[in-house]
């Protein structure tokens, strides 16, 4: 059990490196409220030497901040980490906190935080098996299952559809071979998104077969995406768009319909999530450790799970920093 992050705090060009086993997922409120706050939030944290760098396997969020440069580079959360729309507000709300703060999504997550300080990218990366689905582009058994978008312009100016389900790089780790597989009897003219699923989709891809150009956006962290796609379709222009999901309607021509972006329905999703008090995770590992114990089982719990350290604002101050922070939004 965990949410484990690697967090960074760059300062007189040396980098101090924590650890917390806790806050990958609460990492966007725990960071949204300010410099000074978040400042304290992460010397709160387990300071650890480099053999406390998490992999690509098991980081599953953490933040650069860097004084000297008055840049954030940060990853993590629940909803906000497969939400483009809900987090491009995020962001937004963020940048009129952290004024004269540059801020910025890491998309290949652990990866770009490591590069970001100099850190070794082979000690960050685990090179597992590539996870496949099936090239053809067959859409998912169930409708509310399409989470990805697929574009294939064939010859003759002949564009083709393909709802999907699973993220990008499980199509695209195929590499162009996939082009063969592919059953044109599973694409469609033109897709409203909104007919298949009420989510957002977490990524979306468009491969030019004539122009040999592979363009791709993603919503979670694909730590080394950019890398390896770049080798596996050599030959071809790879274009990597990170969230901008608007790059897939250009080359769709109007024949992809993203479901509609309540802009209001964001706002207050967002606030609730902001303002949503956490719970202490240490509390329900020693509740479960006792009812074992009581069964007569032995429980051996990794010692980072006992940590906990989080610095809480009052509700009232957070309330006030998102009322400002929305005022200053229009």
């Amino acid at each position: 059990m965990g949410q484990r992050a690697n967090l960074i705090m760059v300062r007189n060009n040396y980098y101090e490196l924590y650890y917390s086993h806790w806050c990958a997922n609460t990492l966007p409120k725990d960071l949204f409220w300010g410099e000074q706050h978040a400042v304290k939030f992460i010397e709160m944290q387990k300071r650890v030497d480099e053999s406390g760098w998490l992999d690509d396997v098991w980081a599953e969020g953490g933040a650069v901040i860097d004084l000297d440069k008055k840049k954030l580079v940060l990853y993590g959360g629940e909803d906000i980490l497969y939400n483009v729309p809900l987090r491009n507000l995020y962001l937004k709300l963020m940048r009129t906190i952290w004024s004269g703060w540059e801020i910025a999504w890491a998309y290949e997550g652990i990866l770009d935080l490591a590069n970001y300080v100099g850190y070794p990218r082979e000690k960050i990366l685990t090179y597992g098996e590539d996870d496949l689905k099936d090239a053809s582009l067959e859409p998912p058994e169930e409708k509310d299952w399409v989470d990805t978008i697929a574009s294939v312009m064939f010859p003759q100016n002949e564009l083709l559809l393909f709802p999907l389900s699973g993220g990008v790089e499980v199509y695209l780790a195929h590499g162009p071979n996939m082009i063969h597989e592919i059953n044109k009897s599973y694409g469609y003219k033109s897709i409203a998104l909104r007919e298949w699923s009420k989510e957002f989709p977490v990524g979306g891809f468009h491969i030019d077969i004539g122009r040999r150009k592979l363009e791709f956006w993603h919503a979670n962290d694909i730590p080394n995406i950019s890398h390896e796609l770049k080798a596996k379709w050599s030959g071809w222009e790879v274009v990597h768009h990170y969230g901008d999901y608007e790059s897939h309607l250009k080359s769709t021509a109007g024949q992809l319909q993203f479901q509609n972006i309540d802009q209001h329905q964001l706002l207050a999703d967002l606030k609730s999530q902001l303002l949503w008090e956490s719970s202490n995770p240490v509390d329900t590992i020693t509740y479960f450790a006792k009812k074992e114990a009581e069964a007569g089982r032995n429980v051996e719990i990794n010692p980072h799970a006992l940590r906990y350290d989080t610095y809480e604002l009052s509700r009232e101050i957070k309330e006030e920093i998102l009322r400002r922070a929305i005022d200053n939004l229009h």
